[in-house]
């Protein structure tokens, strides 16, 4: 059928590099007006998960004790459960919302 389970993706943390450039950035654009700020465009891309990633129950239980069905939970895998969207926005308009596929 296909089916397998992944380790989620490490992302690594902003390097001295990564600091230094957004810092020059910040201090070039920190004495625009308001209209200038006025002419630029944000984007954003937003990744939302419709059902817990890989979620498993443990309940602690007695020796001995049976376990009964209603004590324990299924999992559910990140396939199928989860949309990604991208939009834009300025100080005169928002932009569409796209659906990434």
């Amino acid at each position: 059928m296909g089916l397998c389970s992944k380790r989620p993706t490490r992302v690594s943390l902003l390097t001295k590099d990564h600091r230094q450039l957004r810092l020059q950035w910040a201090r070039k654009h920190r004495d625009w007006t308001m209209d200038e700020w006025k002419t630029v465009a944000w984007s954003d891309e937003s990744r939302f998960l419709i059902h817990h990633v890989d979620v498993r129950v443990s309940v602690r239980r007695l020796p001995g004790e049976q376990l009964l069905p209603s004590y324990t939970a299924g999992h559910k895998q990140a396939d199928g459960g989860g949309i990604m969207l991208w939009g834009t926005f300025s100080w005169a308009d928002l932009g569409p919302v796209v659906v990434v596929e």
